[in-house]
């Protein structure tokens, strides 16, 4: 699969509060449109159209039935993947790179007709957990909770994950929250569940993100300012709460170790040039830095602290502003590697980084478990 797959085309609509006008597959076929202008293709020229999201959230059955055909999937060979965009991803690789098709359409939206607590309540034990309110976000209280208990993190060293990363989508002009806030007032903001204060949590967002890929001698004849796929891994963790290390990330560190590998990276805090991370909390994106390899156990907040991580550091962690700043929900991780694609192919404008040639994107999959138990790596570079 290394060598072979590009992504060639990256199209995404402005992201935005919730509008009750607005469809799902209004915002999909504007960001297919784009990664298809992006890719100078026709939607002729695609073979395959891979698309995610939780029919649950969408409010539709077979949900896909409306959102493929706007990304340009009518007549053609399609699938939907019930899971985080970066994970569409990851099948349309494997689909490209087994020689099934040439060119491929992964499209991810953030539309929900329902409160994402309410309708990520009912995925959890009806007996046990369901009636104790758990959740999404009260399962991701309960890892930072054990995380900052077991290391120290501070509110105050979490909260400066949110600090820098609003700071960086002031640059976005994509991005849904652009307007910077203090570690002040993220300590201030309104409690959620213990730790995560309503600042240390992404917001709702609405809008799409499309990218289009390509194999082999196809490449060659779109473009030559390419990303091309240099390693990729996932892993899931176990369902069960109770049986879980809650403080660590296992699942991430195990995709990380086979992304790397495939990638040939050693020594990644020198490898690498910028990292699209999902800060699905604040207290994660720190968790993250341990699991990704970058600092040891309990010693993301210390990276941060060093400057390691912001816009101007040895390994500048989402200059897009984050899933603090826009979160698509199941397209989050989908939107981490379009930002890559756009760093390391010198085009992400205002907020890009200096001189990548080396990114790194990480998705969370919600659909897989509570707490942070799905997880994907990708690593994609210039030649």
């Amino acid at each position: 699969m290394v060598g072979r797959v590009a992504v060639v085309g990256v199209g995404q609509t402005y992201h935005e509060e919730a509008k009750s006008s607005q469809s799902y597959y209004d915002v999909a076929f504007e960001a297919a449109t784009k990664a298809l202008e992006d890719a100078a293709l026709d939607k002729g020229e695609i073979d395959t159209v891979i698309a995610s999201g939780w029919d649950v959230a969408d409010g539709r059955t077979i949900s896909d039935m409306y959102l493929v055909p706007a990304a340009s999937g009518y007549l053609k060979d399609s699938a939907k993947a019930a899971e985080d965009g970066v994970l569409a991803f990851a099948y349309a690789c494997m689909r490209l790179a087994a020689g099934a098709f040439d060119t491929a359409l992964v499209i991810a939206h953030g539309h929900t007709e329902h409160p994402p607590e309410l309708v990520s309540n009912v995925v959890f034990d009806p007996f046990f957990f369901r009636p104790m309110g758990a959740s999404t976000i009260t399962t991701l209280a309960l890892q930072a909770c054990a995380y900052a208990d077991k290391y120290g993190v501070t509110p105050e060293q979490a909260a400066a994950v949110v600090a820098k990363n609003r700071r960086n989508a002031v640059d976005n002009p994509y991005a849904h929250l652009r307007s910077p806030v203090s570690v002040e007032d993220v300590v201030r903001s309104p409690p959620v569940a213990w730790p995560l204060r309503a600042l240390d949590c992404p917001p709702r967002s609405v809008g799409a993100v499309a990218l289009v890929l390509a194999t082999g001698e196809r490449i060659r004849r779109i473009r030559s300012d390419v990303a091309w796929l240099r390693g990729i891994g996932w892993a899931v963790d176990g369902y069960e709460l109770g049986a879980a290390d809650l403080w660590r990330l296992p699942s991430l560190a195990a995709a990380t170790a086979r992304a790397y590998a495939a990638a040939s990276i050693k020594n990644p805090l020198d490898e690498l040039d910028v990292a699209e991370v999902h800060d699905i909390t604040s207290y994660h994106e720190l968790m993250a830095y341990e699991a990704l390899g970058w600092a040891q156990p309990g010693g993301g907040a210390r990276l941060l602290e060093e400057g390691v991580t912001g816009r101007g550091g040895k390994l500048p962690v989402n200059p897009s502003g984050g899933v603090l700043s826009t979160n698509l929900h199941a397209g989050s991780g989908l939107l981490r590697v379009a930002e890559a694609v756009l760093q390391v192919t010198g085009r992400a404008g205002a907020h890009q980084v200096e001189g990548a040639r080396m990114a790194l994107a990480h998705g969370v999959s919600a659909a897989a478990g509570p707490a942070a138990a799905g997880n994907c790596v990708v690593v994609l570079g210039r030649d």
